[in-house]
């Protein structure tokens, strides 16, 4: 598994916290434990300039997902592969509970489970 992420301005809090629920997501839902995912912490601008451009919404949002794959089962079982990037926003994480739920409702998109 390998987890890229830019630095932030809380990398060393909660740099951690991200890598053991990636790597506790990848195999509760049985995806491919080489995989790479890529986090990008943004501002609320960057992230405003995200949605504007790929969701057609005139407003930030706190976390945005790109994914390689549309499904789950489309998903190599071996080998390394890149599942997708996720952009989070900064200021909308308040919390480590509050990550913690940006990185799951994130991953989810990126193995193709949407709400």
């Amino acid at each position: 598994m390998e987890i890229e992420i830019t630095p932030f301005e809380k990398e060393k809090q909660y740099g951690q916290l991200i890598k053991k629920n990636v790597r506790q997501f990848l195999r509760y839902n049985s995806v491919n434990i080489e995989a790479t995912v890529a986090f990008n912490f943004v501002s609320q601008n960057k992230i405003y300039k995200l949605n504007q451009k790929y969701r057609h919404l005139n407003k930030p949002t706190n976390v945005l997902s790109f994914p390689i794959w549309e499904k789950k089962f489309s998903i190599p079982k071996t080998g390394a592969v890149n599942l997708g990037d996720i952009f989070i926003c900064e200021d909308f994480v308040e919390n480590p509970e509050e990550l913690e739920s940006l990185i799951k409702h994130s991953l989810n998109h990126l193995i193709g489970k949407h709400h």
